[in-house]
Parts: structure tokens; sequence; C-alpha cells
């Protein structure tokens, strides 16, 4: 995997300091670096420039892009103004990628300039982003940590291959730079100019309504009865059909309701009578959240590139089975896997998530007998070392 690093005025002893902490972090991921150094691409004149060339060239080799720039009177520098400037010359396949913007100021604007970043990148055709704002305030000792966790959130971030999503405003962009059609939906039912022979015709044009139309408009008996060739309508037949709806409804959140549960029938009761309760969030059913899916996310890489190993994880009141595979300093969940796992853990939802949230230990679950353990129990301690809580 390769990533790109796009610098602005990266020249003070801070931000050279949190590229290199940044660097390391990745070159541990095994991540080959490209440097970029945007002042060398010339000011925008609205053409393209070997420079740029170059730079959308690598871009398009490359999985990511973090962006650094020295953040000077509440903006970002301008090289990389004139990267997004002359980027909008380009096609936006070299850009649909995500993005990392890191923005340092002396006093005011870290923000404000890396939320530009993010959104010119999207507007230009980019993937989704994540920001590091930095202020030379703070002490650099005490955001070295922070630096490594967000460096390695984005890798995984990458490594998820997430789809663009189109938004307006790059429609918009599309619009305005090639003319491209704004999301139209073609008409299918345009209006037909009629001919003199077919105005000619004495068959008045009758408009077609929607059953839901005709609900909140009613039916008007003189109206309808002024429409040739109109099928007689029985007004009782509306009525019915909202009975029977009704009666559909009733018999389906009677089936629902259980036995003894009376604020629901009392809910019921309110939206019979004319008034209507909206459930309370309580009430409401919650989708289940597979939480082995979110182990990976839990996973610190540096510790020890040469670990491998496959986990096997049941969780026992969720009915939930899955693997969690450790290999070459990377971790992903899988649903099946053909490979023995080096370990297998039994146990529930909770005891899973005093884990992944560090109130218990692997050690102490499985002292305390919320975890049962098959195969190799001296992996426990080194489970407690490469899994943090976030």
């Amino acid at each position: 995997m390769k990533i790109a690093f796009l610098l602005a005025q990266c020249t003070t002893q801070y931000l050279q300091n949190s590229i290199d902490t940044i660097a390391k972090v990745l070159k541990e991921l095994d991540v080959e670096i490209e440097i970029l150094e945007l002042n060398q691409i010339p000011y925008f004149n609205d053409k393209k420039t070997k420079e740029m060339d170059k730079v959308v060239r690598v871009i398009e080799t490359c999985k990511a892009v973090i962006a650094v720039t020295h953040v000077p009177m509440l903006s970002m520098h301008g090289a990389m103004q004139t990267f997004f400037d002359s980027a909008t010359l380009y096609s936006s396949e070299p850009f649909d990628k995500p993005i990392l913007a890191i923005t340092c100021s002396e006093w005011l604007g870290e923000v404000e300039t890396a939320d530009q970043i993010l959104r010119n990148w999207s507007i230009i055709g980019g993937a989704e982003g994540q920001k590091i704002c930095l202020n030379k305030s703070m002490d650099f000792k005490s955001i070295v940590n922070r630096l490594e966790r967000i460096t390695e959130d984005f890798y995984r971030l990458v490594k998820q291959d997430r789809q663009n999503i189109d938004s307006t405003e790059r429609q918009l962009y599309n619009y305005l730079r090639t003319g491209q059609v704004l999301g139209k939906i073609e008409d299918t039912h345009q209006e037909k100019v009629l001919t003199k022979e077919q105005a000619s015709i004495d068959k008045p044009m009758v408009e077609i309504k929607s059953f839901v139309d005709m609900l909140r408009q009613g039916n008007n008996p003189q109206e309808l009865k002024d429409l040739p060739n109109t099928p007689s309508i029985n007004l009782s037949t509306k009525e019915q059909t909202i009975k029977e709806i009704a009666h559909l409804l009733k018999k389906q959140v009677d089936e629902e309701v259980n036995e003894g549960d009376i604020e629901r029938n009392k809910e019921f009761s309110a939206m019979n009578n004319g008034v209507y309760k909206r459930p309370t969030k309580t009430n409401l059913p919650q989708p289940h959240i597979k939480r082995l899916q979110q182990i990976p996310h839990y996973f610190i890489a540096k510790h020890d590139k040469s670990l491998e190993m496959v986990l096997k994880y049941t969780i026992t009141d969720a009915n939930e089975e899955g693997f969690i595979i450790i290999k070459d300093g990377d971790c992903e969940y899988q649903e099946y896997t053909e490979a023995t796992p080096l370990v297998e853990f039994i146990m529930t939802e909770e005891a899973l998530t005093e884990i992944l949230s560090k109130k218990m230990t692997y050690q102490k679950s499985f002292m305390l007998g919320k975890l049962k353990v098959k195969g190799n129990f001296s992996i426990l301690p080194k489970l407690d070392q490469i899994f943090t809580s976030i």
C-alpha cells in the first residue's frame, strides 16, 4: 500500500515532528510513503502544468492521501489552495480515495481549515476523510499518542475500501465544470402536443388520481357525474376500504402486543380514539449490533507485527460466531475460515463488552468464569496487550 503526503509550507519543527510521527506509524504498518511538495506547483492560471500532472499521477497510484498544511491567517496555505484550484482541471477518478487532513496553526483557524480541505477533497471527487487539528500552544509530547491512534484509525479506513458517496456540491461542481446533467430523472410522462386532427376529437381528458389523492381530496359526486364514460363510484367504498385497513392494522398490532404489556395496549386504544401517541424509544425494536465485527477496531498493530493467530469467538446469548485473524500486523473479522483456530472463546455479550472496554481483562474474565477457553491459554496476556479500548 502507498500513501501520498501533500505538504504545504511544513517547515516548522512542530509540523515536522508531527509528520515524522505519522510516517513512523505508517512504515511500521508496511505502508510506502510518497512525499509531494506542493510549493513546486506554479500559481494557478487556469492551465495544466507539468508539475501538477506529476502530482496527479502519483496520487492516482496511491491508496490514500495525507494533506498537511500550515495555517496562516485563518486559512490554508496558498500552496494547498493552488493544488485544489489546479485539481479542478482534472477528472475526479485520481482523487477517489480517502484523505487525512492535518492542519497546524499558531493561533486560530486549524479546525476551519481542516474542514475546508475535507470539503474541497469531496467536491473534486475524493472519498470520506479524517482530520487532525494542531495548535503550537499544545505540548507536542502530549499529542504523540493521539497522532499515532488517529493514524492507525485512518489506516483501517483505507483498508476498508469504502465507496464514494456523491454529494449535491459535487454534482453542482461537475455541472459547472463539464455541463453534466444534475441527477435529472428522465420524465417518461411528458405532455403530448396534440395535432389539429387529434384536438378535433371530442374526448375530454380525465385526470387520473391515486388512491391517496382520493382520500385527501374526497370524491365530489357532481365532479364524477360530469365526467363522461366514468364508471359510477360507490362513495361507501372508500369508507369500507379504510375500515378494512384499520382492521388489518389492529390485528397486526394485537399479534405483536405481549400479554401483560399494558402501556402498548393503552397506546393502541388511544390511536383508536383518534389520539395517537408515539411509542417510547424503549418500546421500539432495537437492531442487534454484531460486536465481533468491531473487534479489529481495537487492534494495535504496532505492538507485534510478526504475531499470527486465528481466534474463534462464540457469543452465546447473541447467537453470534466468528473468527478474528491476526496476520502481517493487521487484524480482520471473518464469519468463516478453514484455518484451525489457536484458541476458542465462549462468552456472553456482556463479558465481551467488559473486555473491549478494558473493565475486564481476558485473564481476569477467565479466572472469574465469565470466559471459557479452548486451546492455548498462554496467549491471554498477549491479547490484553494488543487490544485497547476505544
